[in-house]
């Protein structure tokens, strides 16, 4: 994801800061696999709260980092989803930790539904420009759009078989985004492309 979302510098001075997308990729990509394991049922609910945590330190902190190393690096599409989906973690740890127990049963689900509604607008203006990067990024962006509808209509309407599809499909884009983030490290250490994502024009 890292080097297909890397923006044109023309007019500036190249940056010295080391491209580090693939960091706040595999931070992502780790975090939404775990939870898309108790989204799909894959494990015991009661182990869940494990997230937490690595929802805080590792899917949120670690792309907020990289967000503000992506503006020093002048990659505005790389500030912008990290900047999101960073947030988005930590806002979803404070929920899981501090909120959902205060809010009224009833309106628990309606609460998170809007919360991962308003990340899917988001995600789908993120899937309209990362056409023009590659196809595993686009099909990455595509998936998270689909799981964050998914799961917003398991939340709002209590029906689990929703939010067990939207697990499944967070797994998938999971995986993808592994495979983008291992193809821009190895890229580097290999000095060329190992793992091919297919560039689109």
């Amino acid at each position: 994801m890292s080097q297909s979302i890397e923006q044109s510098m023309q007019g500036r001075s190249v940056s010295t800061l080391a491209d580090p997308g693939a960091w706040a990729v595999t931070a992502f990509a780790t975090t939404s696999f775990m939870l898309g394991m108790y989204n799909a049922h894959l494990l015991s609910a009661g182990g869940a709260a494990i997230v937490i945590p690595v929802a805080f330190f590792f899917g949120g902190l670690i792309q907020i980092i990289v967000a503000v190393l992506e503006v020093a690096r002048g990659n505005v599409f790389g500030a912008v989803v990290f900047g999101t989906y960073g947030p988005f973690w930590v806002i979803y740890g404070f929920i899981a930790q501090h909120y959902a127990g205060v809010l009224a049963p009833a309106s628990v689900g309606s609460a998170i539904a809007l919360f991962l509604a308003v990340f899917a607008v988001l995600t789908f203006y993120f899937f309209i420009a990362s056409l023009k990067t590659d196809f595993i990024l686009v099909l990455v962006f595509a998936l998270i759009f689909i799981g964050l509808v998914l799961l917003a209509v398991g939340a709002g309407s209590g029906h689990v078989v929703w939010t067990k599809a939207g697990g499944w499909v967070t797994l998938a884009f999971a995986v993808l985004a592994w495979y983008h983030a291992a193809g821009d490290v190895i890229a580097h250490t290999f000095g060329r492309t190992v793992l091919p994502m297919g560039k689109l024009k």
